[in-house]
């Protein structure tokens, strides 16, 4: 594909997210090629955080953790691979016919569009950021609605409501995996005794 192509991929992903899906579907893309895109997103999405936080220094839930780039990037692409595991796996449960690479290549075409996103509210930001908080509003909601579509098309479905049910299972999968993770281990990654 060329950068025009990808271009018009971009602004079909926006206007009719279905067909522009089916079009990323059909194109033949290697694993690994799936993966260095994946990497490559994560990296961008981390220098875009960096430098929205240079430019416009916000507080942060964990700020020793977020202020280092490489950290966030690293917490960015494990994200993503647990979401692209968690909504083929959900997705086959519910009788979806994709596989991993499909499920990955529509949620890294959609992670690029996201860094685009942030590119444009990052640049609101610094010139009218009232205008940046409707925007990240807008892109949050219309990109839940571009993430059924592509789910939908992903699996193979034809049904919306199917496309909820696996991203609503996704999420708890995610949510409950995380949640075990942190009552294994977290009184050791925080520092806590495990005798208190």
């Amino acid at each position: 594909m060329t950068a025009l192509d990808l271009r018009q991929l971009a602004f079909l992903s926006i206007k009719d997210p279905a067909t522009a899906a089916r079009i990323l579907l059909s194109v033949p893309i290697p694993r690994e090629a799936l993966w260095t895109a994946l990497a490559l997103v994560a990296v961008l999405n981390a220098l875009l955080f960096t430098l929205s936080n240079i430019l416009v220094p916000a507080p942060t839930p964990m700020p020793g953790m977020f202020s280092v780039p490489l950290v966030y990037c690293v917490l960015v692409a494990g994200g993503l691979v647990l979401t692209i595991y968690a909504l083929f796996w959900a997705g086959r449960a519910m009788g979806g016919q994709g596989t991993l690479e499909s499920v990955m290549i529509v949620i890294v075409w959609l992670q690029a569009l996201r860094v685009v996103a942030q590119m444009g509210v990052l640049l609101l930001l610094v010139t009218v950021p009232s205008l940046s908080v409707l925007l990240v509003f807008a892109v949050s909601l219309y990109g839940l609605y571009m993430l059924l579509h592509f789910i939908d098309q992903a699996h193979k479905f034809k049904s919306l409501g199917r496309s909820a049910g696996v991203l609503i299972a996704a999420l708890l999968a995610i949510v409950l995996g995380l949640s075990l993770l942190i009552s294994l281990f977290g009184g050791t990654l925080i520092g806590s005794s495990p005798y208190v």
